[in-house]
């Protein structure tokens, strides 16, 4: 377990911080399931494994990235739905957790997730992606807005395709130096907006207001 433990580590930091994959997208995950099942055994009062970023970045989170605990099968879907009214679907989309922050409506900060709390600045690629964008139309004196960088493909069915790294290509071009040509094919997905409206679908309407119409059209 430990040596697992260990080697998910590795590969975290060539993910996170030097851009690159060692192992496909399919594999880390099982890989890591097979972990936290492991740890739910051995180790149940532990918290089970999550991918984390060594970072040396010293810009802050205005809000902590969290993880989302992934339920094992239908039943459980459905025992965890049963005292909950009111439920909105929206897809896990396959890429790399970003906080965007905008100050008097102007883009100030692209921070990629890092450890959660504190990482890197990738504000000066923001440019070079269209679906970013540079300014919304708000009062506010801030709006934080957490969301998934991702990889826009043609025709791609993960069942059949696989990963075929996209979230690595990602990574490999934000931490890259000059601007990579993959930056305009990257999308965003915004899922969280802390305190934005309390209505569901006013969110999702100011969100694609501002340029951000997918989180609307995907979720349900």
């Amino acid at each position: 377990m430990a040596v697992l433990h260990n080697q998910l580590r590795h590969w975290d930091d060539a993910y996170y911080r030097q851009g690159q994959s060692p192992v496909s997208d399919a594999d880390y995950d099982s890989l890591q399931q097979r972990l936290q099942q492991w740890q739910r055994c051995f180790s149940p009062a532990l918290p089970g494994y999550a991918a984390q970023l060594s970072t040396d970045g010293s810009t802050l989170h205005p809000v902590a990235h969290t993880g989302v605990r992934k339920l094992r099968d239908k039943l459980a879907v459905a025992y965890w739905m049963q005292d909950k009214p009111a439920l909105w679907v929206q897809p896990k989309v396959d890429g790399v957790a970003v906080t965007l922050v905008y100050r008097h409506g102007e883009l100030a900060a692209l921070i990629s997730r890092g450890d959660g709390l504190r990482s890197e600045q990738w504000l000066a690629k923001a440019p070079h992606i269209p679906a970013i964008p540079r300014h919304i139309a708000t009062d506010r004196a801030e709006v934080v807005l957490q969301g998934e960088l991702f990889l826009t493909m043609t025709d791609h069915q993960q069942a059949r395709d696989g990963g075929q790294n996209a979230r690595a290509q990602v990574v490999g071009a934000m931490m890259r130096h000059e601007a990579s040509p993959l930056l305009s094919r990257i999308g965003v997905f915004i899922w969280a907006w802390q305190d934005g409206p309390p209505m569901m679908q006013a969110r999702l309407a100011q969100l694609t207001q501002w340029g951000f119409a997918l989180t609307q059209q995907w979720s349900r």
